[in-house]
């Protein structure tokens, strides 16, 4: 369909454009209602080497994570046991509408983790991200106490950063409800495309039939060979034969010639 067309279409049944633009106001509002708006909040966890590391001439021994490289293989592997299903599932058991992320702050070359909340309200997100912080620490001396470390060797985390107050965040709502809108938007105005195809089919044909023309007028033509029917009675007193059985009488062309001849 041509662009032409289209506006054509809206411009003549512009009352439905106007009852379509309403209704994508109304999915809108209420794709947005439905999805809500989203919280979250965020902090940051430092890493500590075992206190034997900070002091001068003397060697680190007894933790293997430092063997690895360094905190950074210490940071990756709490960061996996803390993204764990398990460790998901325990959240889930108290903040069951909250979701969170935690990876390396590659922005620093320390052994810094990010940990992001996002809720369902300010006072879950919150929770959840306190919750999470006083889990960290548990969840480090676990792994460790596994290996049979001494406690002085341990390496310690402690708190860098975090928020005090969830951050309203509405892109999925947003989002939500351009999609809804956009949805009912499209589908009203293809409908009132079809709508307005068929009404001015419908229009013509009606006006075809009080004007009396044929369906189709490329099939009868004035100049095409064939019977024509004769009028009963001409302005000289020309008669013809009556009708038979309530029908006019059809005289072809070659007669319809002699007779007006004769006249």
């Amino acid at each position: 369909m041509e662009l032409s067309a289209v506006w054509g279409a809206l411009a003549r049944r512009w009352y439905l454009v106007i009852v379509t633009l309403g209704l994508t106001v109304v999915a809108v509002v209420v794709m947005m209602g439905r999805v809500g708006p989203s919280y979250t909040a965020q902090g940051t966890l430092l890493l500590f080497p075992p206190e034997g590391t900070t002091r001068a001439g003397e060697r680190v021994e007894g933790n293997p994570y430092l063997s690895l490289g360094g905190l950074n293989p210490a940071r990756d592997i709490l960061i996996r046991a803390m993204t764990s299903r398990t460790a998901r599932a325990d959240l889930e058991k108290s903040h069951p509408d909250v979701d969170y992320s935690m990876y390396a702050d590659m922005a620093v070359s320390g052994p810094i983790i990010v940990v992001d909340v996002t809720g369902s309200s300010k006072k879950e997100t919150i929770g959840a991200l306190n919750a999470l912080f006083e889990t960290v620490p548990g969840v480090l001396t676990d792994l460790q106490s596994d290996l049979g470390i001494k406690r002085r060797e341990y390496i310690t985390i402690q708190e860098l950063t975090i928020d005090e107050t969830a951050e309203k965040v509405t892109t999925d709502q947003l989002r939500a409800g351009i999609v809804g809108g956009a949805g009912v938007l499209v589908g009203g105005l293809l409908v009132i495309g079809l709508l307005d195809g068929l009404l001015l089919s419908k229009s013509r044909g009606g006006r075809r039939e009080q004007e009396g023309e044929p369906h189709d007028a490329g099939d009868i033509g004035e100049d095409r060979a064939g019977p024509r029917i004769v009028e009963p009675l001409d302005s000289d007193g020309w008669v013809r034969p009556p009708p038979r059985n309530g029908f006019a009488q059809v005289v072809p062309r070659d007669e319809q010639s002699s007779a007006a001849r004769l006249r």
